[in-house]
């Protein structure tokens, strides 16, 4: 929206997370907490943000956070009015509406600040806050919005300056204000200091009252959109409530769940319909899947990319991309810089280390395959290793086009199999293989074909 300006509260320590971590980048669904916070005020303003930060969290924010963002210090904790009077110098002049945003608030969505934003400036007002009634229990940390005599708002009182609820549920600020630009900045500098040298946004409700201006308040659609955190405690609630979110929103566009609520996503992973999810499962970072995948259960995917129609068991995979109609059997780990290609076969309690499998090939149950480049239709037998590294540096295996390396095949890298060739059961393989040779024993020598031999039979090894 033109002339909108969104302001993030970041400078806060959160010394109750009892963390060196700064509060808003603790992570709910894999994002920190201050990124779900922005991505919904984007949504709703299409602005650039402010993020006021401290000199002690500003390199670990703006790390996180990135280039697209104006930081700006609060050099002193004195409150949320003062974070709002440093931030306002970086708010541009042909700003017309602010968007005032706790960058605490993980689960707050776009459509509640459009409420927020459409109310403003549909009622003329000054200041319009985002209000929610919530069980005194859940409320300790929000200030207490006060009514008048005909229901507007006419007031907030911060909860360090209450002396306890006397009802069981309490109509609280949550966090999010919608302010006139003109009008705050010239009504910042005449806030009250409170205890400890304090400043608070909050005040700025009856000042707008005092100057006879229009102030507002909207009930937000749901109290669980409010959650601050300030807690391990309300981190965990914070993150049950959008993993809720996540798995419902991933079933309405089409995937299947066997047992949802055993099934975590972080809110970067992108499914697409008929994927099926098994339980016990989590998908987290850039994850995505392809329509027709199986994955679980007991898998765990990080930053993978999963094809079309593949089957993933209880695996790990890490950092890699698996092909369409791949297989991936149990208890097997894919780690980073792997490419599985379509149609592969990888057996039980098998590792792939940043290596390249090509299509169609099957790797046996306890494998080891690391720094390696296979072709096509290769088949490694069950407990092949490939002998990577030297102690000192790591080596690649190359393997051609239908080769066939025997069970119990050591390959001591750096070394080349040409395409069909041949490695017994139990070679032990420390020379280059050409295209269609084929080598046995420990060292592997070549062999001899017998007469009427087939292609998996030893031939015996030269003198």
């Amino acid at each position: 929206m033109e002339g909108w300006t969104t302001i993030l509260m970041a400078a806060g320590k959160g010394a109750r997370m009892h963390s060196a971590k700064p509060k808003v980048l603790h992570r709910v669904a894999g994002v920190p907490m201050v990124a779900h916070a922005a991505a919904a005020a984007r949504e709703f303003t299409h602005s650039s943000a402010v993020i006021v930060v401290s000199p002690d969290n500003r390199e670990a924010i703006s790390r996180e956070m990135g280039d697209d963002f104006e930081y700006v210090d609060q050099p002193k904790s004195l409150g949320t009015g003062h974070a709002l009077a440093v931030a306002l110098d970086c708010v541009p002049s042909e700003a017309l509406n602010i968007l005032l945003l706790n960058g605490d608030m993980p689960l707050i969505a776009g459509n509640d600040l459009r409420a927020l934003g459409e109310t403003h400036v549909g009622q003329q007002a000054v200041i319009t806050v985002g209000v929610a009634v919530l069980a005194a229990a859940d409320a300790a940390d929000l200030g207490t919005l006060r009514r008048g005599a005909r229901g507007k708002a006419v007031g907030i009182i911060e909860a360090v300056e209450q002396s306890g609820p006397s009802t069981p549920t309490v109509e609280v600020a949550v966090g999010a204000f919608v302010m006139d630009a003109v009008w705050v900045r010239g009504a910042v500098e005449r806030l009250p200091e409170h205890e400890g040298g304090e400043y608070y946004v909050t005040d700025l409700v009856a000042m707008a009252v005092a100057d006879g201006r229009r102030v507002e308040a909207v009930a937000l659609d749901s109290v669980r959109t409010c959650i601050g955190v300030n807690t391990r405690t309300q981190l965990a609630k914070a993150e049950h409530e959008m993993q809720e979110r996540l798995r419902l929103r991933a079933m309405d566009a089409g995937v299947t769940m066997t047992d949802p609520s055993t099934v975590y996503l972080d809110a970067t992973v992108n499914l697409a319909p008929d994927v099926t999810i098994l339980p016990n499962t989590t998908l987290s970072g850039r994850t995505t899947a392809e329509r027709g995948a199986t994955i679980g259960p007991n898998a765990q995917i990080s930053d993978a990319s999963i094809g079309v129609g593949a089957v993933i068991d209880s695996a790990v995979i890490k950092g890699s991309s698996i092909g369409a109609d791949a297989q991936i059997g149990p208890f097997t780990l894919i780690r980073e810089g792997s490419r599985i290609e379509d149609g592969v076969y990888i057996g039980a309690h098998a590792e792939i280390k940043a290596s390249r499998i090509g299509k169609g090939t099957h790797v046996g149950h306890f494998s080891y395959v690391g720094d390696a480049v296979l072709g096509e239709n290769v088949n490694i037998g069950a407990g092949t290793v490939t002998c990577n590294y030297d102690g000192t540096s790591k080596h690649v295996t190359q393997i051609g086009d239908g080769a066939f390396i025997g069970s119990g095949s050591m390959l001591v890298a750096p070394i080349n199999i040409g395409a069909g060739a041949l490695t017994a059961a139990g070679a032990v393989v420390n020379k280059d293989v050409g295209p269609g040779e084929r080598v046995a024993g420990v060292p592997a020598r070549a062999m001899v074909q017998r007469p009427g031999a087939t292609a998996n039979e030893e031939g015996r090894p030269l003198g």
